[in-house]
């Protein structure tokens, strides 16, 4: 009976080979506010998934240390379920976040999963969270300017595709505006946005969404939101998960950029976290290893060669200055693994000019030699204009004489302040910027009032585009015949001031040079002949 049963078994049952899986297994030993000890796992590696086995269901984390007793571990997601003495199997894998060209237009949190509604995201990508950075070998020096569509950054503070550029400034001094700004005028020109929020509120995101989509980014971008009311870990992982979804781009020969808003939060999480594992602190209570903590991240972006994808993905951090204290630990650390800064000036906020970019005070190291010429030389102008006007500008509250020449460069900075006052709904483009500069580099504004330049300023660049100006435009982006190029703007000049409604358009045209008449020749007397014999 027993052999005619084995039989049978033996002819239904398919003869499969056994695959057994072996798992490794641990214990929770300690858990604190998003931060877990674990106890075994004896081949666990750093940054390795752990799921951790609760009554609610599996948890991830992920390790962060290894030690001879215990690993330490944060917990991606809801913490609160985990108790002590839970299991705690390793994947023996690292964290992946899906990526590719379906996440334009998505919000979603740290892990990848969406916020919007909208249904899951369907991507077969999945790129690493934390990944080396490109050796130099893979690098590319960086050749093209970022046209960000603001007048003061492109000309004065010039971005390069593959830069890292912080932005610093006070609170409430418009940097996440100026970063929204960037996203916007990105449309058309077939670069792709990733936004990360660090520590944000929902609300603000979410009216941040809404305007994007309202303008039309959204097809470009992708928004990772790390809230303020969630653990610490998800807001110290949201950076690197945004780096992984830019570098998907930038290796399939793309051009992408990624904003961090803001690393000041980034690294407070972080302090939190280590302070939770018990980590030594160090200076300002962060942990020793800071400065690793955002140039690891920071180096992911670049601009890599064909052999390695041909792209670029560049990073704008965004820090918070204490007033206006640019020597704040984690601004200067960011200050020396980027390639320059801009700072928001709060002061030209409250006076009005906006965007608030202190030019004197931002610096871009890439340098002119990415823009076009002509642009270029206005830049140089502009920028030793606003140098002198800054030196100079007290002199006109001092109850003392000054010179015409400091007057004339009080009245010049502060027209050129007021030329780069922009509203962010506005792009220009390099031609505009350039003709827009010259409006005051070469005089013609110094007897214009302010409110009548403010007039022009908006109607001129309607009356650009508005008329069959080809061959100016082609000579502004191409040419290196300054002298020819400002000719043709000078009759451009004259063409807007004949049909302008603004009585003090009529300060652009340029005067004519006076002949002077030639003088009478008068004979030598030497050679004069004789009159009287």
């Amino acid at each position: 009976m027993l052999t005619e049963l084995t039989e049978n078994l033996q002819r239904t049952l398919p003869d499969a080979p056994l695959h057994p899986r072996i798992t490794e297994i641990g214990e929770v030993i300690y858990v604190g506010d998003g931060v877990i000890r674990l106890q075994g796992l004896p081949t666990a590696h750093i940054d390795d998934v752990v799921d951790i086995e609760t009554e609610s269901g599996i948890v991830k984390a992920l390790i962060l240390g290894l030690s001879g007793e215990s690993i330490e571990a944060v917990v991606l997601g809801d913490y609160t379920s985990i108790r002590q003495g839970d299991i705690a199997r390793s994947t023996q894998g690292v964290l992946q976040i899906q990526s590719g060209e379906s996440l334009l237009g998505r919000v979603i949190d740290v892990m990848g999963n969406p916020l919007d509604g909208k249904g899951p995201i369907k991507s077969s990508i999945w790129m690493p969270v934390e990944r080396q950075a490109p050796g130099v070998a893979k690098r590319e020096p960086v050749t093209q300017q970022l046209d960000t569509g603001i007048l003061v950054v492109d000309t004065i503070i010039p971005l390069g595709k593959g830069q890292r550029e912080l932005i610093i400034g006070d609170r409430k001094s418009g940097k996440t505006t100026l970063m929204e700004a960037f996203i916007m005028n990105q449309k058309g020109m077939d670069i792709t946005c990733i936004y990360v929020a660090i520590g944000a509120q929902k609300a603000k995101i979410r009216g941040l969404h809404q305007r994007l989509e309202k303008a039309g980014a959204m097809d470009y971008t992708c928004i990772v939101v790390g809230s303020a009311d969630e653990p610490p870990s998800n807001n110290w992982i949201a950076p690197y998960a945004g780096a992984a979804i830019g570098e998907w781009f930038m290796d399939h020969g793309k051009e992408a950029f990624v904003v961090f808003d803001d690393l000041s939060k980034h690294a407070k999480a972080y302090r939190q976290m280590s302070l939770l594992l018990k980590r030594s602190p160090g200076r300002d209570a962060y942990p020793g290893d800071i400065f690793y903590l955002h140039s690891r991240l920071l180096e992911r972006t670049c601009r890599v060669n064909k052999g390695a994808g041909g792209g670029s993905l560049t990073g704008f951090p965004v820090a918070e200055t204490q007033n206006g204290d640019q020597s704040e630990y984690i601004v200067t650390n960011l200050m020396s693994i980027t390639d320059g800064h801009i700072y928001l000036d709060i002061n030209l906020m409250h006076e009005g000019i906006y965007p608030a970019v202190n030019s004197g005070a931002s610096v871009s190291r890439i340098g002119g030699s990415i823009q076009p010429p002509y642009l270029r030389k206005q830049g140089e102008l502009a920028g030793s204009i606003m140098a002198r006007y800054n030196e100079v500008k007290s002199y006109e509250t001092l109850n003392t004489e000054i010179s015409e020449d400091t007057e004339r460069e009080i009245k010049r900075g502060k027209r050129m302040l007021e030329i780069f006052a922009q509203e962010l709904a506005l792009s220009l483009r390099h031609d505009e910027k350039s003709i827009l500069l010259y409006l005051v580099t070469s005089g013609r504004s110094d007897n214009i009032e302010l409110p009548d330049l403010r007039a022009i300023r908006v109607a001129m660049v309607d009356f650009y585009r508005a008329g069959k100006y080809d061959d100016l435009r082609e000579k502004l982006f191409k040419d290196k015949d300054l002298d020819a190029i400002s000719s043709m703007i000078d009759l451009f000049f004259a063409d807007y001031a004949a049909s302008s409604p603004i009585t003090a358009a009529q300060q652009l045209i340029k005067p004519k040079e006076a002949v002077e008449a030639p003088l009478p020749i008068v004979p030598d007397p030497k050679s004069a002949p004789d009159a009287h014999p």
